[in-house]
């Protein structure tokens, strides 16, 4: 088990940006301008706001920025600030099965690249590193679902009770590691540093906690300083731990998964990129919704329902489904809206604005969407149990939709923005959205230029001109 730690470290420290297929660095910039969008649009919610301002108020050196923000501060506290702005709409990519990787990994690492005055090269290399390493750490680890068949085939789920983003900090550490130039050996102690600087698995706490807190499933933000302090500490000497996945009580363990892999982490590492089934959020809630809610608008858009037209919905989406804050019609905050199925779906219904404005207290608080709500149900579709899914990128959904006395029926396979054919978001699209998401810090031509930088930044010099086009003047 200690050699898939070093092999991890071995590859962080010696791959090359030539090494890069095409495809991962195109995949890589497109991550970035999607992660530094939602962060523009989470300046409107209380998360963002009190994240920056506490951000702020640490300071120290003016080594980073903090997206969307003035100033600079240390670059440990602009990881802190960027990685809960970047996770604060639940409107950020994700993998399946994983989770949240981008608000993990990209902040310690676009931090350290604006203090190291890095190049964009640099940059695309360690962030494509640092979701290589998350990612592959995490294929040798229990999922948050596990499947479980009969002999008649029939599937049922177990839930992983202590689940979460600890995983990913190795990946941020690596990153930045990479950054840093630091060699096999310090690498490998930055990534056993990075194990012990990780966050408690608290992702099945808030599936069962009404009303949802802001810290959600883990504070990314909090868990990105300890990949910047890892690798720092490794580049000084400090000693991490190399045995961090061995025994009964290694990272696996006590991060929560059920078993350790390891046969699963290493091969085809350089060969066959993780990133690259990377999904993209065109909707800011749980992404177990996103199927319908791409249903739904079909329908609408077909037969051009008001919302007291509609007498009853039912949607059918994957076995997470079934969890408190996803059924969770009370909707008492911006984070109860981002999982509330029902909530989801009157958005959709009433025509508000697809982005940050879904989170507002003036629809969560409204009378007639919590009527409409009250129409919605949310169950499990059945092929979640009585079959295989031909695909781990699937995410099932059926809606039914009942209007004058008429059931309208609608089924699909996969979300929108997920990487398989006819379901991917293009650059255009990932671009409209980036373009949205900042439109209340930053003018049109301002977005515009921003967005062609991120698109071209293996052509920068210098982080640090992409980092300027992020704060506001």
């Amino acid at each position: 088990m200690e050699q898939v730690l070093q092999g991890l470290a071995k590859f962080s420290s010696e791959l090359r940006y030539e090494d890069l297929p095409g495809s991962v660095i195109r995949e890589t910039k497109r991550m970035l301008l999607d992660s530094v969008g939602v962060s523009f649009a989470a300046h409107a919610v209380d998360k963002g706001r009190i994240c920056t301002e506490i951000s702020q108020r640490l300071g120290g050196a003016p080594e980073a920025t903090i997206i969307g923000a003035r100033g600079k501060v240390s670059a440990s506290n602009a990881a802190l600030a960027n990685g809960e702005l970047i996770n604060a709409l639940d409107y950020d990519a994700l993998f399946i099965p994983g989770g949240h990787v981008a608000p993990y990994v990209v902040p310690a690492i676009l931090a350290m690249a604006e203090a190291q005055n890095a190049s964009g090269k640099d940059l695309i290399l360690a962030l494509a590193i640092g979701n290589e390493v998350a990612m592959r750490v995490t294929r040798g680890m229990s999922p948050m679902v596990l499947t479980v068949r009969d002999e008649a085939g029939n599937q049922s789920y177990r839930w992983t009770n202590p689940y979460g983003g600890s995983r990913y900090n190795l990946g941020a550490a690596a990153g930045v590691g990479r950054l840093m130039r630091l060699d096999p050996v310090k690498m490998a102690h930055a990534l056993g540093l990075s194990g012990h600087h990780t966050q408690v698995p608290t992702h099945s706490k808030m599936s069962y906690t009404l009303p949802v807190p802001m810290s959600k499933y883990g504070t990314p933000g909090w868990q990105s300083t300890g990949a910047i302090v890892a690798a720092l500490l490794a580049e000084a000497g400090y000693e991490g731990d190399t045995t961090l996945f061995d025994g009964k009580s290694g990272l696996w363990s006590f991060t929560g998964s059920d078993a350790w892999m390891p046969e699963k982490v290493l091969p085809g590492i350089n060969e066959e990129w993780a990133l690259l089934e990377q999904q993209y959020k065109p909707y800011p809630c749980c992404r177990v919704t996103h199927t319908c809610l791409d249903i739904f608008y079909a329908l609408q858009a077909q037969h051009e329902w008001a919302p007291d037209d509609i007498e009853q919905v039912v949607i059918f989406a994957s076995a997470y489904a079934e969890k408190p804050h996803l059924q969770n019609k009370d909707v008492q905050n911006a984070m109860d809206a981002q999982f509330s199925a029902a909530y989801a779906m009157a958005m959709a219904a009433f025509g508000v604005p697809i982005g940050v404005v879904w989170l507002e207290p003036e629809h969560y608080k409204s009378a007639s969407v919590r009527s409409f709500m009250e129409r919605v149900t949310c169950k499990v579709h059945p092929q979640y149990t009585q079959k295989p899914l031909a695909d781990k990128l699937m995410i099932l959904g059926r809606v039914e939709v009942t209007v004058g006395g008429k059931l309208y029926v609608a089924e699909e396979s996969f979300a929108r923005g997920t990487p398989r054919p006819g379901f991917e978001l293009t650059d255009d699209e990932l671009n409209r959205k980036f373009v949205h998401n900042g439109s209340r810090l930053f003018s049109q031509d301002q977005l515009a230029r921003a967005s062609e930088t991120l698109f071209a930044l293996e052509r920068l010099a210098h982080v640090s001109e992409l980092m300027q086009q992020l704060r506001p003047a």
